[in-house]
């Protein structure tokens, strides 16, 4: 009901005032009616006209505080009641101010209220009719009336200052998610840039070999038709292996980006090299690769990246601390897990964008599989294993 509320403001406000203005009434006959029937309709018109004015208190604060304020003078003057009690709308009004109108104006609320309800027993000597028996206007009276006025209006700024800095958090919570889903797709477009160029280069050895292979067999073809056969058949599998690959090429839509100096070329036969940079930076490492068959090479590159990057992680967010890198390869498939123990003693981890997880995702994507990174349940260390599948390129 809230939230249907707030989505509804101005059906709020009406249900508001309605409300008040069933109270008014109730109090007012809990007092008892007065004997002349005008007096009794003319006090029910200043109850309402103080009441009903509020379910506009959101758009037009300070005109609702004028009406209530003058009607509740009036009020007071014709059938005044015992312990301020009717003042409670003139409050209602100056919260209203408060919340809604613009500061620092919004201050003279405080001053309305506390003349309004005072206003009525100083003009009663003026206008020659009698103080009511249950009015002593003390020192307390005094101080209550004074409180009273200023504790709606400093409610009303309160909530104003924590619905505009919720207002703001909001704001700032929409950009951030807009930031990060454009540096999601910056990682994605990277990655992909790194993955087009990787696949680029295995392209062009195929080609290549069939252009050598092809020249050979043009050679032998009338002196070894035996060995042109082999030739031939070795320019179909080249052939077969650089469509696969040239297929998932086509499927990223990335410009290419330079190659980093210094990298290894990206190959299980080199993951012996990661686990060395690892290992000097105080990890211990075990690298386990099952036996297997060969696994294509394109396979291999994003496998590669994958250690490579998780290897990354390790050394960000746990430090010197034990992994174990195992590679089990399968007929159509390669899993891939690197898993690390607990953070060392004294490592601080270094905030991550989560960027690495998409570019890893992204590669095993690319080969029809998927990526699995989490805590471990044990130790509270942490896990990724990646799932390549390459039936097609077998």
């Amino acid at each position: 009901m809230r939230r249907w509320l707030a989505a509804r403001p101005r059906i709020a406000d009406v249900l508001f005032a309605l409300a008040l203005t069933v109270a008014a009434l109730m109090l007012r006959l809990s007092e008892g009616v007065p004997d002349d029937p005008a007096t009794a309709v003319l006090v029910t018109a200043l109850l309402l006209t103080q009441a009903v004015p509020l379910a506009w208190r959101r758009t037009h604060p300070w005109p609702v505080m004028v009406a209530v304020s003058v009607t509740y003078v009036v009020y007071e003057l014709v059938d005044p009641m015992v312990a301020l009690r009717d003042g409670l709308y003139v409050m209602f009004a100056a919260y209203a101010v408060a919340r809604y109108a613009r500061p620092p104006a919004s201050v003279v609320a405080v001053v309305v209220a506390g003349v309004t309800v005072v206003a009525p027993n100083l003009l009663r000597s003026p206008l020659g009719l009698p103080f009511p028996a249950e009015f002593r206007p003390t020192l307390f009276e005094m101080i209550m009336i004074a409180g009273l006025s200023l504790a709606p209006w400093l409610l009303g700024v309160s909530q104003r200052h924590i619905h505009a800095d919720a207002a703001r958090l909001r704001d700032l919570t929409a950009r951030l998610r807009a930031e990060q889903e454009v540096s999601a797709r910056r990682a994605v477009t990277a990655e992909r840039a790194r993955i087009a160029r990787d696949l680029h280069d295995l392209v062009a050895h195929h080609v290549s070999a069939i252009a050598m292979q092809a020249r050979a067999t043009a050679e032998v073809m009338t002196e070894d038709p035996h060995l042109a056969r082999r030739g031939v058949t070795g320019i179909g599998t080249a052939a077969d292996a650089a469509l696969v690959e040239m297929r998932r090429l086509l499927g990223l839509l990335a410009d290419d980006a330079p190659a980093g100096p210094g990298d290894p070329e990206p190959s299980l036969r080199h993951l012996d090299r990661l686990a060395t940079t690892a290992r000097a930076a105080g990890c211990r490492v075990e690298v386990s690769t099952g036996p297997g068959p060969e696994v294509p090479a394109a396979v291999q590159v994003s496998a590669y990246r994958v250690v490579q990057e998780a290897l990354t992680n390790v050394l960000r967010h746990a430090g010197a601390t034990d992994v174990r890198i195992a590679v089990r390869r399968a007929a159509d498939q390669l899993v891939v897990t690197v898993e690390n123990g607990p953070a060392a003693p004294g490592h601080r981890p270094l905030v991550g964008s989560g960027l690495g997880l998409v570019g890893m995702r992204e590669r095993a994507a690319l080969f029809g599989g998927s990526l699995r990174a989490g805590p471990r349940d044990q130790d509270g260390g942490w896990l990724v294993e990646a799932v390549f599948r390459y039936g097609e390129a077998g």
